[in-house]
């Protein structure tokens, strides 16, 4: 209701952990001026550091065995008009390494204009087929999403997975040495290359404070990275991301509950129960919507048990 939502509006409002910025012409007592003046406006309560809000990071997805399908997250459409099919694939690297990122990057670009050439030009799965890499706090996840109104979600996933099965053979073991330095000479251009606004600078500024990051010489340390990786680094690290057991997977996929890619809606619960989620170390699990909030927590608890135990080593 609007009480509600005023009662909310109120609470957020009422105290926090404020993070600024303060970018260009101006010098230190200008900076801290523009500052006060907006904490003043807000008049936040202060808080102590007990209550600060965590930083965002990444719960680490288990851990599942090479050639088993991994977790798999089954939605129906919310959207009764909708007739898409969708099937994303997440790889997940817990890595903050700046070389393991580069190297994700570096594979990423391989692979993405193949892996559209096949599932979309050659196949014609879907009119939506990408890949790319989306950053969770200190790490970095690798993607790959098709989205069809004619091939239902079980087709689109079956082809993703044997497009990710075939990566080594096809791309990293028969990757010529100048073309790795060419696709390495593109990403140090992109990454080296003058902002043109100040705007650009102060992104990139802000998503190391937003992150908890902090290292605001990120480019200097990916350049080195880059300039250090060998075909052999690819593949190495290409069968820990993926090949070999341990690799970190999560399938969503979304079905449609009209047109041609329809299939029988997926229940809201799996009956998804806290006892199951070590089953995901050995076998594939199947969540439906309404398991997420359980599944996250025991994921946390188990992180934290985890953490806790390496304490005590």
């Amino acid at each position: 209701t609007l009480e509600d939502l005023k009662a909310y509006v109120s609470s957020v409002w009422s105290s926090g952990k404020g993070l600024a910025l303060v970018q260009g012409n101006l010098d230190e007592k200008e900076a801290q001026t523009l500052v006060s003046t907006i904490d003043k406006a807000l008049g936040f309560r202060s808080i102590t550091e007990e209550e600060y809000p965590p930083e965002l990071s990444p719960l680490p997805l288990p851990q599942s065995p090479a050639n088993s399908m991994a977790t798999r997250l089954v939605i129906s459409e919310p959207n009764e008009e909708n007739g898409n099919a969708a099937s994303y694939v997440t790889l997940q690297s817990l890595s903050e390494d700046p070389k393991e990122h580069v190297m994700i990057e570096l594979i990423s670009a391989i692979v993405a204009e193949p892996f559209y050439e096949d599932l979309r030009t050659r196949q014609q799965l879907g009119y939506i087929v990408s890949s790319g890499i989306r950053p969770v706090g200190k790490t970095k996840t690798l993607g790959f999403i098709v989205q069809s109104s004619t091939a239902k979600t079980e087709k689109l996933t079956k082809e993703i997975l044997k497009y990710l099965d075939n990566i080594r053979s096809n791309f990293l073991e028969t990757l010529p040495k100048g073309d790795l330095a060419v696709y390495v000479k593109s990403l140090i251009d992109r990454k080296t290359e003058p902002d043109k606004q100040l705007s650009t600078e102060v992104t990139r500024n802000w998503a190391e404070i937003a992150s908890g990051r902090l290292e605001f010489d990120r480019t200097q340390k990916e350049v080195a990275a880059l300039l250090s990786v060998e075909k052999s680094d690819l593949l190495e690290f290409w069968d820990r991301f993926y090949v070999k057991d341990g690799r970190r997977l999560l399938i969503t996929e979304m079905i449609p509950q009209v047109g041609v890619a329809a299939g029988p809606m997926p229940p809201k619960s799996m009956g998804y129960t806290s006892s199951m989620a070590s089953i995901a170390k050995s076998s594939g699990l199947v969540l439906g919507i309404d398991d997420l909030a359980a599944y996250r927590q025991d994921r946390e608890k188990l992180l934290l048990k985890s953490v806790d135990l390496e304490r005590l080593a």
